[in-house]
């Protein structure tokens, strides 16, 4: 897809306009006037704030324009150059709804920000409106696309977001997640000061054209109406005027669900296309094996007799893999597999049908524009008109690039041992129900595999549980073998975590972490076939943890929303449990006690700056003395090091050198969170709570002394308090509690707060070196975990049971 440059698709609509951070003459006759501060805004040579919608600007399939994604003969670059974590912007439809971001302010010499000013009410105001070519709105519908239509309300300081001053700029910081696909109007008011207690001034490009004077060239006319459309759209509630305003820009929220809630399409019509797929998950007859045995196959015994009565299979289902396979085995080959649109962008369609006039084909010109058209009703084609093929609201149609016959676990109680097991317990004993036993999805986290949730089976057993587990893409028996030598080149349980989570390509971890959601559809639509009397495909419920906790929201929200009532039935979850998962993905990593390190330590080597050399050459020589030992695993030499260069700069008080490297760290943080949006649990935390569907959460907070909160996933995140498992679990409409909570008539929804054990309690008693639980609270933790699961699942969110209210908090 062929895209203007920022400085094609700006620069020409604001050419002789000038101005910059620094007041100039527009007009002969200016007197001097003594030198203000101002707001940064000089699109001409690309000084602009993001977000800003300015960069939607000439934009030919709906995504952002970036510098750089055409090369010298204005041809897209090839698909792995948006590696590049500034350029893979140029992927996306819209913003992030909820990393912080920052408005840049020019000062003269001797003056700064009013930090008061800028962390008080009224500096800020945002706006929520209604554009131009609106896809909902008819009359906005005819207003031309980058024109503010109508305004819908202004957003609450100190509810929806807060700012304060950051150095020579203003920060704002949501508190709970824009809308995703709205659009919002930042604007700066007089009421932001300078240190002299004036107010911060519009810069001269912005004042031009912000004032409604005719001015003189087609390129001045053009952004004087997007920015007085803004300005208008915004003063129309009379909550505001125009000489309050120095500043405003519209930021477009991407889009998030559209494309998963097109996979979901496709596996419903498989029912009755069978040019689609269908899933089935398919499970031979084989000798029973218990999940007591295979523990002792792997070394593991001294378990709870109950894993005698949990019965042991291996099945197979067929999936629909999105991401692309590698052609090479280092990790740089994985940069160009997320996932691509099977059609040209309906944009580039409306374009063309719109240039073409009746020489526009109706009919298909190819076997995929056909299919293109079908699945679409006639919107999207494949008429060769988009090089890139990104996934937008626009284009939500994902390509199969391949199918995977994916390895699926199973297992069902063995009801004389589990009956035995439940009378020690002095429980009932259990009958199958006449449907067959009803199922639990199981989900492991990141570097784990689907064997290890095997851990907490015997307890649903007890509770009369079924359940099925199949790996995470790119984990477990789902490894990438390029070369055919029998060893993965690519597998984040026994390789690199990058294999997954791909910092060198915020794309591939966007979409593996959009892959695994898929898959869980797949998965829980193909079992519906089965053919096993005994399983209970009308009554299915979800278990995650770590990772499989940060999918689930969006697999709930997609498998949950009504689709039609002859479908909907194959894809519902009754009920979700979810242990240690988090929300604002790219916050959380770069501040995790495990990881932060690792993702702090690689940005710094790929960053290009002073410091990155310099960290280089420390991981080769200074740091090899404390962290040479760990040379054999990446993610911990990494870390080591790391922690040992920026500790070396720190005693020797090299505040410049933190400070550029904070700079980049921050920069890729906002560009990351962007990137991953779309695959972030928090953009679709609203929509579970919206469907009601009842959700049980784990969280380890720590004791305040000896035992740590969650060393992986923090529970609070300093720098973005959208980010963490407590506010995911708000977001949710999750109520705390620390003891038990009668049976309701109505499903609820719960967080519990553990104030022992570690990341992985809900599966391995065994404490972490770095958790600070000793041996006795960590078991305690891991049964009362299990226990409280167990209760909530089997009473579909009626009823939870709190036993141990030692190792619980509110």
């Amino acid at each position: 897809m062929k895209k203007l440059l920022l400085s094609l698709a700006i620069a020409s609509v604001i050419t002789g306009c000038g101005g910059g951070e620094t007041l100039e003459d527009v007009k002969n006759d200016s007197p001097p006037i003594i030198p203000s501060a101002t707001v940064k805004f000089d699109p001409a040579n690309s000084v602009i704030s993001v977000p800003n919608d300015l960069l939607m600007s000439g934009t030919l399939d709906g995504t952002l324009n970036i510098p750089g994604e055409l090369d010298d003969n204005n041809v897209s670059v090839p698909r792995a150059a948006y590696a590049n974590p500034q350029l893979a912007l140029g992927a996306l439809d819209g913003w992030s709804t909820q990393t912080p971001f920052k408005i840049d302010l020019a000062f003269p010499p001797g003056v700064s920000l009013d930090a008061a000013s800028a962390g008080g009410p009224g500096a800020v105001r945002i706006f929520e409106v209604v554009m131009g070519a609106s896809q909902t709105d008819e009359t906005c519908s005819q207003v031309p696309a980058g024109i503010a239509c109508k305004l819908v309300s202004e957003l609450t300081f100190g509810v929806d977001f807060i700012t304060q001053g950051s150095s020579d700029s203003v920060a704002v910081i949501p508190l709970k997640p824009f809308k995703a696909g709205s659009t919002y109007i930042n604007v700066l008011t007089t009421s932001l000061l300078d240190s002299e207690g004036r107010s911060i001034e519009p810069s001269s490009t912005y004042a031009l054209v912000s004032e409604e004077a005719p001015l003189i060239t087609d390129s001045q006319k053009s952004l004087q109406a997007v920015i007085n459309s803004y300005e208008n759209a915004v003063t129309s509630g009379g909550q505001i005027s125009k000489d309050d305003i120095i500043y405003s820009a519209a930021m477009t929220m991407q889009s998030a669900g559209q494309v998963l809630g097109t996979v979901k399409q496709l596996l419903a019509a498989s029912l009755t296309q069978d040019a689609l797929p269908r899933p089935t998950v398919q499970i031979p007859e084989r000798p029973v094996m218990t999940v007591e045995q295979v523990f002792a196959s792997r070394g593991i015994t001294g378990l709870s007799p109950a894993f005698a009565g949990v019965q042991y299979q291996k099945g197979s289902v067929m999936l629909p893999m999105y991401l692309g396979t590698p052609t090479g085995t280092d990790v740089s080959d994985l940069s160009a597999t997320y996932w691509q649109g099977l059609c040209d962008s309906g944009v580039a369609v409306l374009g063309y049908a719109s240039s073409a006039g009746a020489s526009f084909p109706t009919d298909p010109i190819s076997e995929n524009d056909g299919l293109c058209m079908a699945l679409s009703g006639g919107k999207l084609r494949d008429l060769g008109l988009d090089q890139t093929k990104h996934l937008t609201k626009y284009n939500t149609i994902p390509k199969t690039q391949s199918m995977a016959n994916v390895p699926v676990q199973i297992t069902k109680p063995i009801l004389p041992v589990i009956n035995a097991v439940r009378v020690q317990l002095g429980e009932d004993e259990l009958v199958m129900p006449e449907g067959g036993w009803p199922i639990v999805i199981l989900q492991h986290g990141i570097t784990s595999k689907k064997e290890d949730m095997l851990a907490i089976t015997a307890q649903l057993s007890v509770q009369g549980f079924a359940t099925v587990a199949i790996d995470h893409p790119r984990h477990g028996e789902r490894g990438v073998d390029v070369n055919g030598d029998g060893t993965d080149d690519f597998n984040a349980s026994t390789g690199s975590v990058l294999s997954y989570m791909n910092l060198q390509s915020l794309l591939v971890a966007r979409d593996s972490l959009r892959q695994s959601v898929a898959d869980l559809l797949g998965l829980r639509m193909g079992l519906n076939f089965t053919g096993q009397a005994d399983l209970n495909a009308q009554d299915v419920s979800f278990l995650g943890h770590s990772l499989g906790s940060v999918v689930a929201p969006a697999f709930i929200a997609v498998a949950n929303s009504p689709l039609d009532e002859q479908v909907d039935p194959l894809f519902n979850v009754k009920s979700v449990a979810l242990a240690s998962g988090g929300g604002g993905l790219a916050s959380f990593l770069i501040e995790s006690a495990r990881f932060g390190p690792f993702v702090q330590g690689s940005v710094l080597l790929a960053a290009g700056i002073e410091e990155s050399a310099e960290f280089s050459a420390y991981s080769q020589n200074e740091a090899l003395s404390n962290c040479g030992s760990l040379a054999a695993d990446q993610t911990a030499f990494v870390a080591c090091a790391y922690k040992e260069y920026v500790g070396s700069l720190t005693m020797a008080g090299e505040t410049e050198k933190l400070a550029n490297i904070q700079g980049v760290v921050t920069q890729f943080a906002f560009a990351a969170q962007t990137a991953l949006d779309s695959g972030d649990p928090s953009n679709y935390a609203s929509a579970v709570a919206a469907l009601g569907t009842p959700v049980y959460m784990s969280v380890v907070v720590g004791d305040g002394a000896d035992n740590k909160a969650d060393q992986v996933i923090p529970p609070m995140v300093a720098s973005n308090p959208i980010a963490g498992s407590l506010p995911l679990a708000k977001l949710m409409g999750l109520t705390t509690v620390a003891e038990t909570q009668a049976p309701t008539a109505d499903p609820m929804s719960y967080v519990v707060k553990f104030t022992k054990g570690h990341h992985s309690s809900v599966l391995t008693p065994v404490p972490t070196e770095d958790s600070g639980a000793t041996a006795q609270e960590s078991a305690a933790a891991t049964t009362e975990m299990q226990l409280q699961i167990g209760t909530f699942l089997a009473a579909r969110g009626q009823f939870l049971q709190v036993t141990n209210t030692d190792v619980v908090t509110e």
